[in-house]
């Protein structure tokens, strides 16, 4: 599935750039390519006791605009009508709705899109955190509208193959060489808007006008991401460090190499300014979830910088071998890790099932292989249940969770294991 995803990826519209005096773009798609939306095709119903509402924020942010996704507990009218996705997605949000008041404040969760995803992609998943009592806000990133994939045959050829063997990582990279050469593999605007997202999330709870005043719990803040997301995560909230203190080749620190899977992040200027391996660790996240994170460090450096995540965190993944995130670097980071760790994976699931958006989007869907696209919503319940219960296990100290994070909940539950979690192994 994954080879033929990145055939049709190939024929891309020129990307274009924001501004701060421009209205949020409405359009969907993947990163450059437009794609036409679903025709409001509903998604899984959220678990929570909450009723959830979303509403749209544009902000100045490096000359350009940035748009942010608000997902929280509300009290919308009865007879409102849910919001309908910019892919056409169907859920139980309501735009604009009232915040609800009862449960607050309320832990913020910042959720960070897979690369050239929309942040309002992945509906399931933020309206069921929201439904459980959370507030959470994702992000529209710039790779959102302006990814585009390679113009070089070789390297789409050289993509198609990895994928095949089952070495996503490398492919997806492979895809996007001139995007990610050019942003140094995201370092030059990801963790800055992360940052930003999180800033301004907390300065609309100090702002008397805004809806937020007063409801979310600073002192309780989680992250997840989905694939580049998840990357950004485990960086920006677990604080896995970039390390460039060790012995490399010539062409791992060549930014001109012409396999830039090759290339460490350490060739880059970005990643050479910074002041230490950890700079870009954001210390108020206490928990982290990374939905089939991939890594752009050297592989021998993988297990190192996993070590020093010390926070709660989650690995929630597909098994598809073509298409998910290569699996042993999600080992890898799991099984490294010195903090309170679970591991969830989800059987017969493609990268995309998270992302609802993508996978029931008529066109991408065609190229999907039938047992990803079937039980779609047991499989969604999967991540919709350990998720869930993470982050009310450790962002809320609701223990009566402990018992869902170390049972299977369904037969889709391929495997489940966790480390360093009250004893439990």
């Amino acid at each position: 599935m994954f080879f033929f995803t990145l055939v049709y990826l190939l024929f891309v519209t020129p990307g274009y750039c924001q501004s701060c005096n421009t209205s949020a773009d409405d359009g969907f798609g993947i990163g450059t390519r437009t794609l036409p939306p679903a025709a409001n095709v509903s998604t899984a119903p959220p678990t929570g006791p909450y009723r959830v509402g979303v509403t749209f924020e544009t902000y100045c942010f490096q000359d350009r605009g940035l748009t942010l996704s608000f997902w929280y507990p509300a009290t919308p009218e009865e007879t409102a009508s849910p919001y309908v996705s910019t892919g056409g997605i169907v859920g139980k949000a309501v735009q604009d709705a009232p915040i609800d008041p009862a449960g607050g404040p309320y832990p913020l969760i910042l959720f960070s899109s897979g690369l050239a995803a929309v942040n309002d992609a992945y509906y399931f998943y933020l309206q069921n955190l929201a439904s459980n009592g959370y507030v959470v806000v994702s992000t529209q990133h710039l790779d959102a509208r302006n990814a585009n994939t390679t113009s070089v045959p070789a390297y789409s050829a050289l993509a198609a193959l990895d994928a095949a063997a089952g070495n996503t990582n490398d492919a997806v990279v492979e895809l996007y060489t001139e995007w990610f050469r050019e942003t140094q593999f995201a370092l030059t605007y990801r963790p800055q808007e992360i940052e930003f997202a999180i800033d301004q999330a907390l300065a609309e709870n100090n702002d008397p006008s805004s809806r937020f005043h007063r409801t979310i719990d600073a002192d309780k803040i989680g992250m997840t991401g989905h694939s580049l997301g998840g990357f950004y995560t485990n960086v920006v909230g677990g604080g896995m460090p970039l390390y460039c203190d060790y012995i490399m080749r010539p062409d791992q620190l060549n930014p001109n190499n012409g396999i830039l899977a090759d290339v460490s992040p350490c060739a880059f200027s970005t990643c050479q300014g910074l002041p230490s391996p950890s700079a870009l660790h954001d210390s108020r996240i206490k928990a982290i979830v990374g939905l089939a994170a991939p890594s752009f460090l050297t592989k021998t450096q993988i297990a190192r910088s996993a070590a020093p995540i010390i926070i709660p965190n989650m690995i929630l993944t597909g098994d598809n071998f073509t298409s998910e995130t290569t699996a042993w670097i999600q080992r890898a980071i799991y099984d490294n890790t010195a903090g309170p760790s679970h591991w969830v994976k989800v059987a017969k699931t493609n990268h995309y099932l998270v992302a609802d958006s993508y996978l029931l989007n008529p066109v991408l869907s065609a190229n999907m292989g039938a047992a990803d696209k079937e039980n779609f919503l047991d499989k969604a319940a999967v991540y919709m249940t350990y998720s869930a219960a993470f982050f009310n296990y450790y962002l809320k100290g609701n223990g009566s969770n402990y018992a869902i994070l170390t049972e299977k909940s369904s037969s889709f539950v391929k495997e489940l294991e966790f480390r360093n979690f009250d004893g439990g192994s």
